[in-house]
């Protein structure tokens, strides 16, 4: 899986919520957040985005990937708007996002998944985020496609996993 672009991704958010092309429902516990649902290319991805007003400050993308000790796995991407980078939006959109995640998929039955994080090794930032939310890094290597350095994070969330 290649490295995602969601800082692309953010913006063509934005502009889908501006013109009304895209519909959100507001998420459970954190009103802030929004949530959409859709299948690119016949894949799921969900796409939570925390709201100042009209405008995405924060969005969190999760795409499903290969199971992890045969529990579903979500790889997880995050960008935050311009604005309001270095204010530590990053870090309460991401755990946010799969606190909502746990409270839905539990309303489902689903008690366990994990979520997956491959970051750039220059992105320091979220090196940085990834291993307060989510683990140690797990592993290095080189991204298939791009030939990148990467790093993965992984940890499982369950009912008792505090964000």
């Amino acid at each position: 899986m290649p490295l995602p672009d969601v800082a692309g991704a953010l913006n063509s958010f934005q502009q889908a919520l501006a013109a009304n092309a895209i519909t959100v429902q507001r998420c459970d516990l954190d009103r802030d957040m929004v949530v959409h649902m859709d299948r690119p290319n016949g894949e799921t991805r969900l796409s939570y985005a925390r709201m100042a007003g009209h405008t995405v400050v924060a969005l969190v993308q999760f795409i499903p990937c290969d199971p992890v000790d045969g529990e579903p796995c979500f790889n997880v991407g995050w960008a935050v708007a311009e604005a309001y980078r270095g204010q530590g939006r990053a870090r309460g959109a991401v755990s946010a996002s799969i606190k909502e995640m746990q409270n839905g998929f539990n309303r489902a039955g689903m008690k366990a998944f994990w979520v997956e994080a491959i970051v750039g090794e220059d992105n320091v930032a979220s090196q940085r985020l990834a291993e307060k939310v989510l683990s140690e890094p797990v592993k290095k290597a080189t991204d298939s496609y791009s030939g990148d350095p990467i790093i993965q994070y992984l940890r499982r969330i369950d009912g008792q996993s505090e964000l």
